[in-house]
């Protein structure tokens, strides 16, 4: 009986380090910094990301694993419904196992938040993956909000108006991808710090930060702010009807209600980025 053709075996040499993620934005950055700090990259699919037998195997003959995996954080249908417990949580665990498997290290790109945003959904995923990291040779990136995240407010700014959620005094220091791919691409050779908690170079408000997005529309901008408890009662109801929106939009008010601040390690300002992305689009 003739049987499949295996693929040929991949020399250790070949293959330096196994990431996950590589198709989102970030992982398509750190592969970029990989890449260029002379790594040989190897990559799988969401479900094998999730298999841990699988992912077993994928890691044979890696030195090293990087998790930037997750269930999108974009707020609307069509991007996926199972919360991030459901998501994040068992692609974590399953890099968690293969590193101890095979003895090699992980690096994880986690949450900065404060201990008021621990029980959330969202920040409780990924703490799972942090606790059970504590047995082997691993890295946790704590890092804070992208710059992405409010450069997506632009086309909404051009349209004459802006929402936020409270009265807009939080402060935060969200981090530029690029400052963030860097950093995660730095720890996967070494032994470095086991937590490493990295925000930009700024601490702003986020009435600041909505202000500075308003500011290149190139028109009048309108502010609406949506009180924190009806954000909160709408946060409740989404969970009922699609959770991964709705766990994510809990994360949201909470990030209205508290300060969310790490070390300034990223570089780039976010007045710069919100300049780039407006000569891009």
């Amino acid at each position: 009986m003739s049987q499949e053709p295996r693929p040929p075996a991949l020399h250790p040499s070949s293959v330096d380090t196994l990431l996950l993620g590589a198709r989102g934005g970030l992982g398509k950055l750190i592969a970029a910094q990989l890449t260029a700090k002379g790594h040989a990259i190897r990559t799988v699919s969401r479900e094998v990301a999730r298999d841990r037998e699988a992912l077993v195997e994928a890691a044979r003959g890696a030195t090293a694993i990087v998790n930037c995996a997750g269930a999108s954080v974009a707020m609307g249908f069509g991007k996926g419904w199972r919360g991030y417990r459901a998501v994040d949580t068992p692609i974590g665990l399953a890099a968690v196992h293969a590193a101890k498997a095979h003895d090699i290290r992980l690096v994880y790109v986690g949450v900065a938040h404060p201990p008021e945003l621990a029980r959330c959904a969202y920040v409780d995923a990924h703490e799972r993956v942090v606790a059970a990291m504590r047995d082997l040779d691993g890295v946790v990136v704590r890092a804070t909000g992208f710059f992405s995240a409010y450069a997506a407010l632009l086309p909404m700014a051009r349209r004459g108006f802006l929402m936020d959620i409270g009265a807009g005094q939080t402060r935060t220091n969200p981090i530029d991808e690029r400052d963030l791919a860097e950093i995660v691409a730095e720890q996967v050779r070494g032994e470095g710090p086991r937590e490493l908690s990295v925000g930009g170079p700024e601490v702003m408000t986020r009435a600041e930060i909505f202000e500075r997005v308003g500011e290149l529309a190139n028109r009048k901008v309108r502010m609406w702010r949506l009180p924190t408890w009806l954000a909160g009662f709408n946060a409740t109801l989404f969970r009922a009807l699609h959770p991964r929106m709705g766990q994510f939009a809990k994360f949201a008010v909470l990030l209205a209600k508290y300060d969310a601040i790490a070390p300034s390690v990223g570089t780039r300002r976010f007045g710069d980025y919100l300049a780039e992305s407006q000569r891009a689009a």
